[in-house]
């Protein structure tokens, strides 16, 4: 297993290029295992391979859902996080944009460049499940575009093409390394780390989130961001995943976290280097 790295496929995605970066970085020579859904690939981590690397957030968009919801029960952990640039362009063989009726955009892609597809107000919108599937499905089709990443773009591939038509210039996505197992490296300087968790539900009643909050506001912890995601169990009930300044093993923040865990429920995803 050691010998291998998951991620969303197929090759030219842009969870390649975080995982090819992540490699490179730490001077690791691993097969990457390229699988057809983000479920798939959560699923083969600690059993087909050891690592995986999947995006959780979007500069624009948000997190994605069903990284997080997995997160809630999988025996996975944190390990490193991964910030990527993200740009798209628009390719078609037809010469005009306004010859274009069909256009095939990864979900999410849709999201990030939603300004710049309004324009198309009579195309019809294929959803696909990955980048490379948008650009492979127009081939020898007529009247139809796809959304790629700016870095699949072949000079002189299409007749048309329209780069950089992302909503916002400065877009990036989050990736993280999961793992079977949790990752306890620590250099000793707990600012250059952020630590991942999730305060599962447990019970509700008037100030609950507070309370959490207040525990680790009063030992001055910086929350860099708190999102909510239903349990799916029980309409209106929530778990919260937090991400907080500092690693684990810090002093101030071990104690906070063991004060929290005597009144909530708390998975302790990982503490990671910040990037």
């Amino acid at each position: 297993m050691l010998e291998k790295i998951a991620t969303l496929g197929p090759k030219g995605t842009y969870s390649e290029l975080a995982t090819k970066q992540y490699l490179s970085h730490n001077n690791l020579n691993l097969d990457i295992v390229f699988y057809n859904s983000l479920k798939k690939t959560l699923d083969a981590i600690g059993k087909e391979v050891e690592i995986g690397i999947l995006p959780i957030e979007n500069f624009s968009e948000g997190f994605v859902n069903l990284v997080l919801d997995y997160l809630v029960t999988a025996d996975l952990y944190v390990q490193s996080e991964i910030l990527l640039p993200i740009q798209f362009s628009l390719v078609s063989d037809c010469q005009d944009f306004k010859d274009i009726d069909s256009i095939y955009v990864q979900f999410v892609a849709k999201g990030q460049c939603a300004e710049y597809l309004d324009k198309f107000e009579t195309a019809h919108f294929i959803s696909t499940e990955s980048n490379t599937e948008s650009l492979l499905a127009i081939k020898d089709k007529a009247n139809t575009a796809a959304v790629v990443p700016s870095h699949l773009l072949e000079t002189g591939s299409f007749n048309y093409v329209e780069e950089n038509i992302t909503d916002y210039k400065n877009n990036q996505t989050r990736f993280l390394l999961l793992s079977g197992k949790t990752d306890d490296r620590f250099n000793g300087c707990s600012a250059d780390y952020k630590t991942s968790i999730i305060v599962l539900f447990h019970d509700d009643y008037p100030g609950y989130l507070e309370g959490v909050l207040h525990k680790l506001t009063k030992r001055n912890i910086n929350i860099t961001s708190i999102v909510s995601r239903p349990t799916r169990k029980v309409f209106g009930k929530y778990h919260f995943f937090i991400d907080l300044d500092g690693h684990r093993a810090d002093e101030n923040l071990k104690t906070a976290l063991l004060d929290i865990q005597q009144d909530f429920r708390v998975k302790i995803l990982g503490s990671f280097l910040k990037h």
